[in-house]
């Protein structure tokens, strides 16, 4: 999805493809108001090709299907945004937008679904871009 999110110019936004290299994270994360996670996500209850928008730190969140890494993954984004947390690398504000897919799979392309939420996926970051902006996130 970033390349879909590299396409669109969004202002005071910067775009890290982190790819199968979650454990990155961190080094993208400090120096911002606001950490959004643009990825696919297993959201069960949730139908699948739904755009998933929710406040990573809400103790309502809905639990994702696995938070856990896939094997190329080494750590899992749940398990980086802990330990950002714990080291106080993080903005106060992390939110996940997220394709909700049925089962992720190492190196499966974007599929259809995931490509028509790309949209309303940078629709919902531009909304928090602004608010950051003008200090209401």
């Amino acid at each position: 999805m970033a390349e879909g999110l590299c396409a669109d110019t969004l202002p005071g936004i910067t775009v890290a493809k982190l790819g199968t290299r979650p454990a990155d994270l961190l080094d993208h994360a400090q120096g911002y108001a606001v950490l959004i996670i643009v990825d696919a996500v297993c959201c069960p209850g949730e139908k699948p090709g739904s755009l998933i928008e929710m406040d990573w730190f809400d103790p309502a969140r809905p639990a994702l299907k696995s938070e856990e890494a896939l094997s190329t993954h080494g750590i899992s984004l749940g398990r980086q945004i802990d330990l950002g947390q714990s080291l106080e690398m993080l903005p106060p504000v992390v939110r996940l937008v997220g394709v909700n897919i049925v089962q992720p799979e190492i190196g499966r392309l974007m599929t259809e679904a995931v490509r028509k939420c790309i949209p309303e996926a940078v629709r919902v970051i531009r909304q928090h871009a602004i608010r950051a902006k003008s200090g209401t996130e």
